[in-house]
């Protein structure tokens, strides 16, 4: 057996075993009540700092695991880590483990399958959001994760479940989910204050976005894919 392909199936038991230990704990501490520490801001923010030192590494593991785990709230860890580390700590804590984590869970879903991701994600928002993405549409997910109020956490379970590869998901994750982790930092560190009506329009424009790429997302990347390829074409017979 190559070196490569040693490497390639270490990597995937890894991934494996870390997925399975945390979907693992993740059961435990529901079953134990231990997650009661996410039903607010205030008690998230309260057991973080209790960690004194350690409440940053604290903080980081779980931002991953509200990740991988979709019924923890993403919202009450990132509000809570802005009001208690400041805007940029709490925005680089949770750039990085929001990026690892989404990985992690891309990860269960692609090589645990249906079964597991339909024990983490409601079968509704799961079959909702599988039907969305049916036919590997990239610009609709880019935008689920580009935009506040869609499912980004179960969404990255369910992508694993689609076939996208493991760099184009990577760096979609980089260019769109740190623009929620910047506006949820800031107002938790107290920077900004959203109106009613701003989340209004957030929400109208997200909305709008979405329809407009469910039902036209197919026929822009198709026509976006044609236009590359023939620039290249272009290029070689220039050459």
């Amino acid at each position: 057996m190559q070196r490569a392909t040693k490497k390639k199936l270490l990597l995937l038991l890894a991934v494996a075993l870390i997925a399975a230990a945390l979907v693992g704990l993740y059961f435990y501490l529901k079953q134990a009540g231990y997650l009661t520490v996410f039903t607010s801001v205030e008690a998230l923010q309260d057991y973080v700092r209790g960690f004194g030192p350690w409440a940053p590494a604290v903080f980081i593991l779980l931002q991953i695991a509200q990740v991988i785990f979709a019924p923890i709230p993403g919202n009450v860890t990132t509000l809570a880590g802005g009001a208690l580390f400041g805007f940029w700590p709490a925005f680089l804590y949770s750039s990085v483990a929001i990026f690892l984590g989404s990985l992690v869970a891309f990860g269960i879903g692609r090589f645990c399958g249906k079964p597991i991701v339909y024990k983490l994600v409601s079968p509704a928002i799961a079959d909702k959001y599988l039907n969305v993405l049916a036919g590997k549409q990239r610009l609709t997910l880019a935008l689920l994760f580009l935009f506040p109020f869609f499912p980004d956490d179960a969404l990255c379970l369910l992508a694993g479940l689609t076939g996208y590869r493991w760099g184009w998901f990577a760096g979609m994750i980089l260019l769109t989910r740190p623009w929620g982790t910047i506006v949820s930092s800031l107002v938790g560190s107290g920077e900004i204050s959203i109106p009613l009506w701003g989340w209004a329009l957030i929400v109208a424009a997200a909305v709008g976005l979405m329809v407009f790429s469910i039902k036209y997302g197919s026929r822009m990347e198709d026509l976006l894919l044609t236009k590359i390829r023939g620039r290249r074409s272009g290029k070689k017979g220039t050459a």
